[in-house]
């Protein structure tokens, strides 16, 4: 646990050398959901990607993996998605896969970690 200037109890930012996106997809064939695309390019103009996505039997169901949230500089700014560039960013292609008809699953490493990212992941490839 991590403390504040003020001796607050703060949340631990998730390691910075597990790669989720690979935790996750092991979990998924654990879990014996269908195999995933990987980085699949969604948008007709843009070069948005997801991190998983699944096309088949009508179901448009993308996952992202929000791995920078903790993110801060030295200084302690917001940097990675936590950034505010970065997060209006991320709520244009957002929106844009609204747009397109896909249902997004947003997941941190925590909750990769404690199970509900592939418990929101069942429930909507059982749709």
């Amino acid at each position: 646990m991590k403390f504040s200037r003020g001796g607050r109890k703060t949340k631990s930012a998730p390691s910075a050398h597990t790669n989720w996106n690979v935790v996750l997809l092991e979990q998924i064939r654990l879990a014996g959901l269908p195999e995933p695309i990987a980085e699949y390019v969604f948008h007709a103009n843009r070069n948005w990607r997801f991190d998983f996505c699944w096309r088949e039997g009508g179901l448009l169901v993308a996952c992202e993996v929000e791995g920078g949230i903790w993110m801060q500089t030295d200084t302690g700014r917001s940097k990675g998605h936590a950034h505010p560039e970065r997060f209006e960013q991320d709520c244009e292609k957002y929106n844009e896969a609204a747009l397109y008809g896909w249902t997004l699953i947003r997941v941190t490493p925590d909750m990769i970690r404690d199970g509900r990212a592939i418990d929101w992941l069942d429930r909507a490839l059982r749709v």
